[in-house]
Protein backbone atom coordinates (compact mmCIF):
# COMPACT_ATOMS: atom_id res chain seq x y z
CA UNK A 1 0.00 0.00 0.00
CA UNK A 2 2.70 2.65 0.82
CA UNK A 3 4.55 1.57 -2.80
CA UNK A 4 1.45 2.33 -4.37
CA UNK A 5 1.25 5.92 -2.72
CA UNK A 6 4.82 6.67 -3.19
CA UNK A 7 4.10 5.98 -6.97
CA UNK A 8 0.95 7.92 -6.93
CA UNK A 9 2.82 11.11 -5.13
CA UNK A 10 5.65 10.83 -7.92
CA UNK A 11 3.39 11.05 -10.85
CA UNK A 12 1.50 13.81 -9.15
CA UNK A 13 4.36 15.44 -8.66
CA UNK A 14 6.09 14.47 -12.19
CA UNK A 15 2.76 16.09 -13.56
CA UNK A 16 2.86 19.34 -12.03
CA UNK A 17 6.47 19.73 -12.92
CA UNK A 18 5.60 18.99 -15.87
CA UNK A 19 2.53 21.75 -16.35
CA UNK A 20 5.00 24.24 -14.87
CA UNK A 21 7.42 24.04 -17.10
CA UNK A 22 4.91 24.19 -19.80
CA UNK A 23 3.48 27.47 -18.73
CA UNK A 24 6.78 28.95 -18.32
CA UNK A 25 7.95 27.92 -21.99
CA UNK A 26 4.37 29.31 -23.23
CA UNK A 27 4.69 32.60 -21.20
CA UNK A 28 8.03 33.40 -21.76
CA UNK A 29 7.35 33.85 -25.04
CA UNK A 30 4.60 35.86 -25.22
CA UNK A 31 6.35 37.87 -22.65
CA UNK A 32 9.63 38.30 -25.02
CA UNK A 33 6.73 39.14 -27.78
CA UNK A 34 5.58 41.80 -25.36
CA UNK A 35 8.76 43.22 -24.59
CA UNK A 36 9.51 43.22 -28.66
CA UNK A 37 6.17 45.58 -29.13
CA UNK A 38 7.27 47.63 -26.39
CA UNK A 39 10.36 49.09 -28.29
CA UNK A 40 9.93 48.15 -31.68
CA UNK A 41 7.19 48.99 -34.52
CA UNK A 42 5.27 46.61 -36.92
CA UNK A 43 8.03 47.43 -39.94
CA UNK A 44 10.31 45.62 -38.11
CA UNK A 45 12.23 48.88 -36.49
CA UNK A 46 13.09 50.32 -33.00
CA UNK A 47 10.16 52.93 -32.32
CA UNK A 48 10.41 56.42 -31.64
CA UNK A 49 10.38 55.68 -27.73
CA UNK A 50 13.30 53.29 -28.03
CA UNK A 51 14.92 56.53 -29.77
CA UNK A 52 15.00 58.51 -26.91
CA UNK A 53 16.61 55.98 -24.66
CA UNK A 54 19.15 54.76 -27.16
CA UNK A 55 20.36 57.79 -27.79
CA UNK A 56 20.96 59.48 -24.12
CA UNK A 57 22.45 55.80 -23.63
CA UNK A 58 25.09 56.92 -26.54
CA UNK A 59 25.46 59.74 -25.58
CA UNK A 60 26.44 58.46 -22.10
CA UNK A 61 28.96 55.47 -23.58
CA UNK A 62 32.35 56.41 -22.88
CA UNK A 63 33.57 53.91 -25.49
CA UNK A 64 31.34 55.52 -27.99
CA UNK A 65 33.65 58.14 -30.01
CA UNK A 66 31.33 59.97 -32.28
CA UNK A 67 27.48 59.61 -32.72
CA UNK A 68 25.90 60.78 -36.29
CA UNK A 69 22.59 61.40 -36.65
CA UNK A 70 20.10 60.89 -39.60
CA UNK A 71 16.85 61.82 -40.14
CA UNK A 72 15.02 60.31 -43.05
CA UNK A 73 11.59 61.32 -44.79
CA UNK A 74 10.15 59.28 -47.73
CA UNK A 75 9.46 61.86 -50.29
CA UNK A 76 5.61 62.57 -51.17
CA UNK A 77 4.69 59.13 -49.23
CA UNK A 78 1.39 61.06 -48.64
CA UNK A 79 0.57 60.89 -52.40
CA UNK A 80 1.05 57.59 -52.03
CA UNK A 81 -0.95 56.73 -49.31
CA UNK A 82 -4.09 58.72 -50.98
CA UNK A 83 -3.77 57.02 -54.82
CA UNK A 84 -3.01 53.67 -53.50
CA UNK A 85 -4.59 53.53 -49.49
CA UNK A 86 -2.96 52.70 -46.65
CA UNK A 87 -1.97 48.79 -46.96
CA UNK A 88 -0.57 49.12 -50.25
CA UNK A 89 1.27 51.99 -49.40
CA UNK A 90 2.71 50.28 -46.10
CA UNK A 91 4.33 47.61 -48.28
CA UNK A 92 6.42 50.19 -49.91
CA UNK A 93 7.37 51.53 -46.77
CA UNK A 94 8.31 47.78 -45.92
CA UNK A 95 9.85 47.07 -48.81
CA UNK A 96 12.26 50.61 -47.96
CA UNK A 97 12.74 49.25 -44.63
CA UNK A 98 14.06 45.80 -45.53
CA UNK A 99 16.64 47.82 -48.00
CA UNK A 100 17.85 50.09 -45.17
CA UNK A 101 18.22 46.59 -43.63
CA UNK A 102 20.68 45.39 -45.71
CA UNK A 103 22.39 48.38 -46.26
CA UNK A 104 23.18 49.39 -42.72
CA UNK A 105 26.34 48.19 -40.58
CA UNK A 106 25.04 45.62 -37.69
CA UNK A 107 25.97 48.07 -34.97
CA UNK A 108 23.73 50.87 -37.05
CA UNK A 109 20.51 51.38 -35.29
CA UNK A 110 17.31 51.77 -37.36
CA UNK A 111 14.33 53.62 -36.02
CA UNK A 112 10.54 54.94 -36.69
CA UNK A 113 10.66 58.52 -36.16
CA UNK A 114 7.34 60.44 -35.30
CA UNK A 115 5.70 60.09 -38.42
CA UNK A 116 4.62 56.93 -40.80
CA UNK A 117 6.76 57.82 -43.70
CA UNK A 118 9.96 59.31 -41.56
CA UNK A 119 12.78 57.21 -40.10
CA UNK A 120 15.81 57.92 -37.97
CA UNK A 121 19.19 55.98 -38.33
CA UNK A 122 22.30 56.21 -35.50
CA UNK A 123 25.90 55.56 -36.94
CA UNK A 124 28.45 55.18 -33.99
CA UNK A 125 32.15 55.48 -34.22
CA UNK A 126 32.08 57.00 -38.13
CA UNK A 127 33.02 60.63 -39.17
CA UNK A 128 29.86 62.87 -40.35
CA UNK A 129 31.55 62.92 -43.89
CA UNK A 130 31.67 59.27 -44.11
CA UNK A 131 28.10 59.46 -42.58
CA UNK A 132 26.87 61.70 -45.31
CA UNK A 133 28.59 59.53 -47.52
CA UNK A 134 26.80 56.14 -46.69
CA UNK A 135 23.63 58.32 -47.03
CA UNK A 136 23.78 59.57 -50.51
CA UNK A 137 24.78 55.80 -51.32
CA UNK A 138 21.37 54.76 -49.53
CA UNK A 139 19.68 57.39 -51.47
CA UNK A 140 20.74 56.31 -54.60
CA UNK A 141 20.14 52.64 -53.81
CA UNK A 142 16.53 53.63 -52.86
CA UNK A 143 15.85 56.63 -56.01
CA UNK A 144 17.02 53.20 -58.34
CA UNK A 145 15.05 50.31 -56.91
CA UNK A 146 12.21 48.98 -58.77
CA UNK A 147 9.08 49.56 -55.76
CA UNK A 148 6.39 47.47 -56.92
CA UNK A 149 2.55 48.58 -55.39
CA UNK A 150 -0.76 46.78 -56.80
CA UNK A 151 1.10 45.57 -60.11
CA UNK A 152 2.54 48.88 -60.58
CA UNK A 153 6.62 49.89 -60.48
CA UNK A 154 6.84 52.93 -58.09
CA UNK A 155 10.22 55.16 -57.97
CA UNK A 156 10.67 55.90 -54.46
CA UNK A 157 13.09 58.94 -53.06
CA UNK A 158 14.03 59.97 -50.02
CA UNK A 159 15.35 63.20 -47.99
CA UNK A 160 17.96 63.38 -45.14
CA UNK A 161 18.66 65.92 -42.73
CA UNK A 162 22.48 64.83 -40.44
CA UNK A 163 24.00 66.07 -37.88
CA UNK A 164 26.51 64.70 -35.50
CA UNK A 165 27.13 64.69 -31.94
CA UNK A 166 29.29 67.67 -30.31
CA UNK A 167 30.91 67.80 -26.39
CA UNK A 168 27.59 68.21 -23.78
CA UNK A 169 25.19 67.49 -26.48
CA UNK A 170 21.89 66.79 -25.63
CA UNK A 171 19.69 63.88 -27.82
CA UNK A 172 16.80 66.81 -28.16
CA UNK A 173 19.79 69.48 -29.33
CA UNK A 174 21.02 66.81 -31.75
CA UNK A 175 17.26 66.02 -32.92
CA UNK A 176 16.60 69.55 -33.43
CA UNK A 177 19.55 70.01 -35.97
CA UNK A 178 18.76 66.80 -37.92
CA UNK A 179 15.29 68.07 -38.46
CA UNK A 180 16.52 71.18 -39.39
CA UNK A 181 18.80 69.82 -41.89
CA UNK A 182 15.64 67.32 -42.88
CA UNK A 183 13.47 70.40 -43.38
CA UNK A 184 15.82 71.77 -45.96
CA UNK A 185 16.24 68.55 -47.88
CA UNK A 186 12.72 68.71 -48.40
CA UNK A 187 12.57 71.84 -50.37
CA UNK A 188 14.58 70.13 -53.00
CA UNK A 189 13.55 66.29 -52.33
CA UNK A 190 16.09 63.38 -53.21
CA UNK A 191 19.36 64.89 -51.69
CA UNK A 192 21.00 65.26 -48.48
CA UNK A 193 21.57 68.33 -46.11
CA UNK A 194 24.01 68.24 -43.26
CA UNK A 195 24.16 70.85 -40.44
CA UNK A 196 26.84 71.04 -37.88
CA UNK A 197 26.35 73.84 -35.88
Amino acid sequence: MRDINWTILLIIFISISFGFFMAYWRFKGRIASLKSLAFSDDLGVFNHRELKSKLKSLIKNPSVNSIVFVLIDVDRFKNYNDHYGYDSADSLLQEFVNITKSFIRKTDLFFRYKNGDEFALIFTNIGVEEAKELGNRLRRVVAYHPFEVDGQTINLTISMGITSSHNNDSPDKIRKRAEEALHQAKQSKNTVVLIED
